[in-house]
């Protein structure tokens, strides 16, 4: 006897399309809740929830014998009922996306045909309601050609096969046509989905009812492990644990359901009335969360820009929330806790630019449960649907972090102030006003780098000058600067920061550009830099030499110098012993040990160095 194995198919598409009567057209076991059973479905001639029938067909896979038993997901395709839409496809292995024959592609078909592509890459386009165009070759051929010009922006449905068909109706007025054609294209694309019993039990609960004097009946799809008699499960929603008291997949009793499978759980002492839809798990394997990092993948017909702390709506399957999202950047597809990131302000729609390696904070407004490497779905359904094709669905991507506390995300977001040189007090030292006003803490900005707008000289604030915050700069040299001129202060404040723990900022040198304005503006030193030009992508703190240490070597170099202006306290300069430092002119040392307790330290050159006092020196992160 053929192994049977469960794979599910979603049927998608716009409203009146035609699903459900594919779906009828096509099923052979129906369940509790298909074919619009819902009152108000018939009612209204609409679906209204996600409906469930089956059918079988065989399949052969590595050379085994199987029954597939494809579990067909009617979905509603009215625009107002899209969570619900969003909902069914983390559930799906294939997809029929539905298209009226008729009317061509409408809204709901754009946003289904995104929701097949996050589901799958297994796709087919059922053309229904063709017995419509009575006959006419023309327009039959006009419409698909349509659908493949639609289809060929996608990334990997561009190929998928467009079958025509006429499902005909309940009342059977409209006979059904090339049925038995799309059954073969079914078969012909149908694939042994991957699945596997290891790992704890999560089941996704669709529907909820009682069983006169047998209990309650759970009816949901297994998204990873497996469950059987006997088992006790959770319900975390309801915060209650009840042990299985019997399994049944289309009307069939089984002893144990895996991964894929669509099954009926029974249970007893459980209130129908107050569990409609959730998730039931291996108890205390899942927990609820609050932040989640998620890595973005843009949906290509989303057409607005989504900006930083505004709300989305946040689906993670049958649940939906508000969430403040805030994007970020990286220079990797790998996410990693320890990393520090760019702040991203806003992302343009993907057909006007695409940025790679954008990470989003979802902040949800109400917690949720959130099982490893789930699939997050991220919408604007606020959106006036009016418009014809519009896509309310912005972007969507596996979660690749729960976050307990968000200072542990550091984020850094570019600030800029401005200031002007006021006057000149020693060789290479400046005073600054207009960056700060005088209730700024200028302790936090002592040792960040700043930069001569004109000159595009770097300097170093050293301290408060006076109490009305001007501050003291010191620059390599005294044609670096001249009264007047325009002083640029450029930084990163790291997001999300506990106050307790005072303000982080950080400098990377890209902040700046070092293209001098003027040849003559500026003396050039006549030996090139020796830093590697991959050295420039580290984080660096720069300062400059306050003074030279040790003996001189008859060719004029120092083995030590005492370095100024790099961190604001010991602290941060503790973190730094032992690092890499090179001076202007490229001389290599290893920061050594503090000097004093104002941030400063003790820098040696195994070859000693030609550094002058006031150089700019750079400690680079390993």
């Amino acid at each position: 006897m053929a192994r049977v194995v469960n794979v599910n198919i979603g049927v998608l598409g716009h409203v009146d399309s035609g699903k459900t009567s594919i779906v009828r057209s096509l099923s052979t076991h129906l369940s509790t809740a298909a074919l619009d059973k819902n009152p108000q479905s018939k009612a209204r001639g609409i679906t209204l929830d996600l409906g469930f029938s089956s059918l079988q067909l065989p399949l052969k896979a590595n050379g085994v014998d199987y029954t597939a038993q494809l579990t067909l997901v009617d979905c509603p395709g009215h625009a107002s009922l899209i969570k619900t839409i969003i909902g069914g496809a983390h559930i799906i292995d294939m997809a029929l996306l539905v298209v009226d024959a008729v009317k061509g592609i409408q809204m709901q078909t754009v946003e289904s045909t995104v929701l097949a592509e996050i589901a799958t890459r297994h796709v087919i386009v059922v053309l229904n309601k063709v017995d419509l165009l009575r006959g006419n070759a023309k327009q039959l051929d006009e419409v698909t050609k349509s659908i493949r010009t639609f289809l060929s922006t996608s990334p990997w449905i561009v190929d998928a096969p467009i079958v025509p068909v006429a499902a005909g109706d309940a009342e059977g007025l409209r006979l059904s046509i090339g049925i038995d054609n799309l059954l073969d294209t079914i078969q012909q694309y149908l694939f042994l989905p991957e699945r596997t019993s290891d790992g704890p039990f999560c089941y996704a609960i669709d529907h909820c009812f009682p069983l006169r004097g047998k209990g309650t009946v759970l009816t949901g799809t297994v998204l990873s492990g497996s469950v059987q008699i006997n088992d006790t499960i959770a319900i975390p929603i309801l915060g209650t644990e009840k042990k299985v008291k019997s399994l049944q997949m289309f009307h069939t009793n089984v002893a144990k359901a895996i991964q894929g499978d669509r099954v009926g759980i029974r249970l007893n002492g459980l209130d129908a009335s107050t569990l409609e839809r959730g998730l039931a798990i291996t108890p205390k394997s899942v927990s609820f969360v609050k932040n989640i990092v998620v890595q973005v993948n843009q949906v290509r017909f989303f057409a607005q820009t989504s900006e930083s702390s505004t709300k989305v709506h946040v689906t993670v399957g049958h649940t939906t929330v508000l969430a403040k999202i805030t994007f970020f950047i990286s220079d990797s597809t790998e996410f990693k806790i320890a990393q520090e990131y760019q702040y991203l302000s806003t992302l343009p729609p993907r057909q006007e630019k695409v940025i790679s390696n954008v990470f989003v904070l979802l902040q949800l407004e109400k917690e949720i449960l959130c099982p490893p490497n789930c699939q997050v779905i991220c919408s604007r359904l606020d959106t006036v649907v009016s418009q014809t094709n519009i896509c309310r669905i912005a972007f969507y991507g596996l979660v690749v972090h729960v976050l307990d506390e968000l200072s542990t995300l550091h984020i850094g977001k570019i600030k800029e102030r401005s200031g002007i040189i006021e006057k000149s007090l020693e060789q290479s030292v400046a005073i600054i006003k207009d960056l700060f006003v005088k209730e700024t803490n200028l302790d936090i900005f002592r040792g960040l780098t700043i930069q001569n707008d004109r000159t595009k000289a770097l300097g170093t604030i050293d301290s408060a000058f006076g109490k009305t915050g001007k501050c003291r700069v010191l620059f390599p040299s005294p044609q670096s600067f001249s009264p007047g001129d325009r002083i640029i202060l450029k930084f990163t404040k790291i997001m999300f920061q506990e106050k307790s723990l005072g303000h982080r900022l950080r400098q990377y040198p890209e902040l700046y550009t070092t293209t001098v304005a003027s040849e003559s503006a500026i003396p050039l030193s006549k030996s090139k830099p020796k830093i590697p030009a991959m050295e420039i992508q580290k984080r660096c703190w720069v300062g400059l030499i306050e003074r030279l240490k040790g003996e001189t070597a008859p060719n004029g170099s120092n083995p030590l110098v005492i370095a100024t202006g790099l961190f604001a306290t010991s602290d941060e300069a503790q973190m730094c012993l032992n690092l890499e430092a090179i001076t202007q002119g490229g001389d290599r040392g290893v920061v050594e040990s503090l000097f004093g307790k104002a941030g400063k330290v003790r820098i040696h050159f195994e070859q000693g160095t030609m550094a002058k006092v006031g150089d700019t020196i750079t400690i680079y992160e390993k």
